[in-house]
């Protein structure tokens, strides 16, 4: 057994010393009012300039440039809150991108700080450029592409089709030399066109899916497309027949790409993976497998021997292709996140991805957040941090809570070499729950802490709030609704719990008996969010309308506030006199709580906000909206 801890011990030692997580140092300075952004909102597309130097990936908060070498930022325009698409239209030396698609703005990443064009158009899906003519194309939903200069911004071209009114276009893409254009416009079809006297020339059918991307080879003989049925078809540009599909062990590919000598095929994957095809023999050159995410983008940049991807959790992977050697990589955090939690001492902030992954960063420099690890679970939807920072719970989709030990991680591959006794015994996690509270028989809605860390309440879709003892996991009380329980809040001395509902009540129990205190119905509709005041008289509420509900714990009272929002207010903080209240517009707005005077106002830019907290001392609003955790500054100004 000795000889056997030993090897352990020695092994977590040179894997956790040889396993750097790389984050990238990042020395732009985040909006006004904003001390750190963690998370980029997803990454929408990557794009590399004409001559190779640079990548510009797209997300939710910005385009990022890159050095296509070094992988280190350059610049970042953040003057748009959402982006669905980008691209580089070489000639100009811009960045073309599109916040809802009503709108194509034309920036230069090196100069300006406003768009240098403005396309206004209608209902756009997706759009590619042409480097040759410095043409852009805008497909929509309504069986329409559109050509635009992007010099002048002058529509040139509209491509319609009169067949297919309804008719979407899920990709477009010009052929090298601008003349014809392959719109991807329905369930199998591609349409190609001739873009210098606007008619549709041939239909091509093949695919059992919509097509989702598209790209010529570099000296236009050939056409790749790809679609949801997980195969490549090739396609010859001078009889329009296809002539040959890739097709292999390839889940859900998402992106293609051409190398500038043609020689080359890349598809990214849902699963992570890159497959790289030799194009003269249909063979597959390299499979690479580094990244453990869907694959957002490939670009082949310079001598057509380097590859640059980037993954759906935000890694930029630069690659030989001729060894299949991931020869550089950096993590940049694009997740998209939709919770988070902060511990008591404000060091640590837990995060839940999109994709429900727990990350926890480290926030001591709050300037700086860095990350620690991710945890290695199923599907989550809540969490939530002990008072004492060292145990986290999880609400996960098979309707269980579990308690996780935030001691450090063994990594995965020594977990065959542990049993449940060696666990104990080093007291560290494996990624394996170290208490479980089963009993709800829906998904779990809410979880929360009592201030001392004994007590873990959660609220259900089978509209019980159930309290647990933290120490064996037994269920200590269970009351319910007529609804399901969404919002749960202790007060500050640990003694009454507040359950908010979509029976639109507030109810107020006793923690120790389960005796219930008071029942608050006067909200128009279902409690989404709760918060109680630092002295414990008073708590917020917020009920998806625009009204404003401040209750009196001792009398059940309205207490009156005299603002309202114009929009539904679905998330709220309390912290000391502060009082911040978000809508679904991502409004922010901050109150006194004793003088009801409004204060300040944060707008994020019409996207809903998903969660707020403050800093245990005030100075610190953590909020998340649009995928992007935010840390504000909340000093006076």
């Amino acid at each position: 057994m000795k000889n056997r801890l030993l090897l352990i011990l020695i092994l977590l030692w040179i894997t956790l010393s040889c396993t750097p997580i790389l984050i990238a140092q990042e020395t732009f300075a985040p909006p006004k009012g904003i001390i750190a952004q963690i998370g980029k909102g997803g990454v929408g597309d990557v794009h590399h300039s004409a001559d190779g130097t640079r990548i510009g990936i797209i997300s939710r908060t910005g385009i990022w440039i890159y050095d296509a070498t070094t992988l280190q930022l350059t610049s970042v325009i953040r003057n748009a809150p959402r982006m669905n698409n980008s691209g580089f239209p070489p000639d100009i030396n811009v960045i073309a991108r599109s916040d809802t698609f009503d709108y194509l703005h034309i920036w230069d990443p090196d100069t300006s700080s406003r768009p240098l064009q403005d396309i206004e158009f209608v209902a756009g899906i997706c759009f590619t450029y042409n480097p040759e003519t410095g043409k852009i194309a805008i497909g929509s939903g309504e069986s329409t592409t559109r050509i635009w200069d992007a010099k002048t911004g002058k529509l040139e071209t509209t491509l319609q089709r009169t067949d297919e009114k309804d008719t979407l276009i899920h990709s477009i893409a010009f052929s090298p030399d601008g003349t014809r254009l392959a719109a991807g416009d329905g369930p199998d079809t591609i349409s190609i066109w001739d873009t210098a006297t606007a008619e549709r020339k041939h239909e091509l059918k093949g695919h059992t899916n919509d097509v989702k991307n598209m790209a010529f080879s570099p000296d236009g003989s050939t056409l790749a497309s790809i679609s949801g049925d997980s195969n490549i078809f090739l396609w010859d540009t001078q009889t329009w027949q296809q002539i040959g599909t890739l097709t292999g062990d390839m889940t859900g590919i998402e992106r293609i790409a051409y190398s500038q000598d043609g020689e080359l095929l890349a598809a990214g994957c849902a699963d992570g993976r890159i497959h790289l095809w030799d194009t003269n023999t249909g063979k597959l050159h390299k499979m690479l497998t580094a990244h453990q995410s869907r694959i957002s983008g490939v670009v082949f940049v310079k001598d057509s021997r380097t590859l640059v991807s980037c993954s759906e959790h935000g890694t930029l992977r630069k690659w030989d292709v001729n060894t299949g050697e991931n020869t550089l990589s950096v993590a940049n955090d694009y997740d998209t996140f939709s919770k988070f939690a902060l511990s008591h001492d404000g060091k640590t902030l837990a995060a839940l991805s999109e994709f429900s992954t727990p990350y926890l960063f480290d926030i001591t420099v709050p300037t700086s957040p860095k990350l620690i690890k991710r945890i290695d679970t199923r599907r989550v939807g809540n969490i939530a941090f002990s008072p004492d920072g060292e145990t986290i719970a999880t609400e996960e989709t098979d309707q269980t809570a579990y308690l996780w030990d935030m001691n450090i991680d063994i990594p995965k591959h020594l977990n065959d070499l542990l049993t449940e006794i060696d666990t104990t015994l080093w007291g560290m996690k494996i990624d394996r729950p170290k208490l479980s509270f089963k009993g709800h028989t829906a998904e779990i809605a809410c979880i929360a802490f009592s201030p001392d860390g004994k007590t873990i309440a959660t609220g259900g879709f089978d509209n019980t709030l159930r309290l647990w003892d933290t120490t064996t996991g037994k269920p200590k009380i269970i009351k319910e609704h007529n609804g399901w329980v969404e919002s749960i809040a202790f007060s500050p001395d640990g003694k009454t719990i507040a359950s908010g509902s979509g029976d639109a009540t507030i109810r107020l129990w006793d923690t120790n008996t389960g005796e219930e205190k008071r029942i608050i119905s006067e909200h128009g509709s279902g409690i989404v969010d709760l918060a109680f005041s630092p002295d414990g008289k008073t708590i917020a509420a917020a009920a998806y309308d625009p009204n404003i509900y401040l209750w009196d714990v001792d009398t059940g009272d309205r207490q009156p506030f005299p603002h309202t929002h114009t929009r539904g207010i679905v998330t709220l903080a309390v912290s000391r006199q502060l009082l911040v209240i978000a809508d679904t517009a991502g409004v922010m707005k901050i109150y006194d709580l004793n003088t009801k005077k409004l204060l300040r106002l944060l707008d994020i830019g019409n996207m809903k906000v998903e969660g707020l907290e403050f800093t245990m001392d005030g100075k610190i609003l953590v909020s998340v909206c649009g995928g992007v955790i935010t840390l504000w500054d909340m000093t006076p100004p």
